[in-house]
């Protein structure tokens, strides 16, 4: 399988560390001293359907998927991403549409899929800076309602499925409250 190649800050860098600001500096210490990043977004705060966090690394370290995660309290959702990144390091990779039951516990799963690229610079601004170029692999980490359903699922709880885009959909097919414009 070919990759891309990463084209971060960290292999490319287009000109001294000095130079970069202050959330690019913070981002590759990170990737330097923890293999990844997690970077937070108050979605709620800006009057979106939730908060949602994602990882800036994991391509350039594992040649893994960056991941997402929507819907959940951001500090409580950077846990959650952080949780699936050490999987990861552990040798435990992501595959497409995969069911995980090693990330949430209490018996619950979460699925992962791929985020189609037209999303990328409304939900992932600091990693498409980072990486200095799409595209970039991006997985989506969903978790389920109470009875274990996905958003996409009939019958899942309305509150599961409206605190989660669903981002393989193209985003100019896509219905709801995360496709509105300028959310970034």
């Amino acid at each position: 399988m070919d990759l891309p190649d990463c084209g971060c800050l960290l292999c490319e860098p287009t000109g001294e560390p000095c130079s970069w600001d202050a959330r690019d500096s913070l981002i590759s210490k990170n990737i330097r001293e923890y293999d990844w990043h997690v970077q937070g977004v108050a979605g709620v705060a800006a009057g979106l359907p939730g908060d949602w966090s994602y990882s800036i690394g994991l391509w350039h370290g594992l040649r893994s998927p960056e991941v997402s995660f929507f819907g959940i309290p951001m500090q409580t959702g950077m846990s959650i991403v952080n949780t699936l990144a050490h999987r990861i390091r552990e040798g435990r990779p992501l595959e497409p549409d995969q069911r995980r039951d090693d990330v949430l516990g209490g018996g619950f799963s979460v699925a992962i899929r791929p985020v189609h690229p037209s999303w990328y610079y409304d939900f992932f601004g600091a990693g498409v800076d980072f990486y200095q170029r799409p595209p970039l692999p991006i997985t989506q980490m969903f978790w389920p309602d109470k009875q274990g359903r996905f958003p996409w699922e009939d019958d899942v709880e309305e509150s599961c499925r409206a605190a989660q885009p669903l981002l393989w959909i193209p985003r100019e097919q896509s219905p709801g409250p995360w496709a509105v414009e300028d959310q970034s």
